[in-house]
């Protein structure tokens, strides 16, 4: 019937050899599904939705595998997460390191939503957070907003899909649609993201340009459509998406404040 006859439980070294021969060698899953991701936008969202899944990862576990990965790389370097549209500055999660002179143009540690929090609200947490210093403030709030931020991207790919589904109502796709294309998204952003921690800021500015075409081609590919519909739609959905991250990420801060 199909069920694995072994009577002897198997060893660390042979689980790890099976999750190895499953998951990443070259015919494994998650080589198939980091291929697909990487090099054909929206083709595994499309493989996926026509239910040739058996070679790939699920949607959310390759999510939770992504973002294993990644924040445990930014924990463990102390990377800074966000790409950069120019220069440094852009859209950040996480910075390992306050910009100089108290700057910061990313909508991620940045002085901007803390700031309005600080001129807008009067509770013990923030009075205390008011009371710190610029360096003790910055120290605080990555130390505590690290521990959630994995949650926090998390959380955005129900509201991106909800984005998608007013966008595109005029394609009837089921909500679960539109979650397996943010899931999809999400995971190659929080990839690149990684690789752009590195690069010169030459590299990451074409790369987060890059970041703006792959959704575009993306969305043309799993929802249809002509490209100007497409280049419409995207321009829309991309302006909204970035207020939705600020609002979400306003949010987070005052959260972690009143801890």
């Amino acid at each position: 019937c199909g069920q694995e006859t072994a009577r002897e439980p198997q060893t660390v070294a042979q689980s790890l050899e099976g999750l190895i021969d499953q998951y990443a060698t070259r015919e494994g899953k998650l080589w198939q599904t980091l291929s697909k991701l990487f090099f054909a936008p929206g083709a595994l969202t499309v493989e996926y939705l026509a239910g040739r899944r058996a070679r790939y990862l699920r949607p959310l576990q390759l999510y939770l595998i992504a973002s294993v990965i990644v924040f445990g790389a930014v924990q463990f370097f102390g990377l800074n997460l966000g790409l950069r549209l120019y220069g440094d500055h852009g859209v950040h999660l996480l910075r390992s390191s306050r910009l100089s002179g108290g700057e910061d143009h990313g909508y991620g540690l940045g002085l901007t939503p803390v700031q309005i929090i600080l001129d807008h609200f009067d509770t013990p947490g923030v009075r205390r957070f008011g009371a710190m210093s610029h360096e003790d403030r910055f120290t605080f709030l990555r130390a505590r907003r690290a521990q959630y931020v994995s949650y926090f991207v998390l959380f955005l790919v129900p509201i991106y899909a909800l984005t998608l589904g007013l966008f595109y109502r005029n394609r009837r796709r089921r909500y679960a649609e539109h979650l397996t294309f943010g899931l999809h998204c999400q995971s190659f952003l929080l990839f690149i993201l990684l690789i752009e921690a590195k690069l010169p800021a030459i590299l990451a500015d074409a790369l987060s340009f890059w970041v703006i075409a792959y959704f575009t081609i993306a969305l043309k590919r799993v929802y249809g459509g002509t490209w100007v519909e497409t280049l419409g739609r995207g321009i829309a959905i991309l302006p909204l998406y970035f207020v939705i991250f600020f609002v979400a990420n306003l949010l987070l801060v005052f959260a972690l404040l009143a801890l």
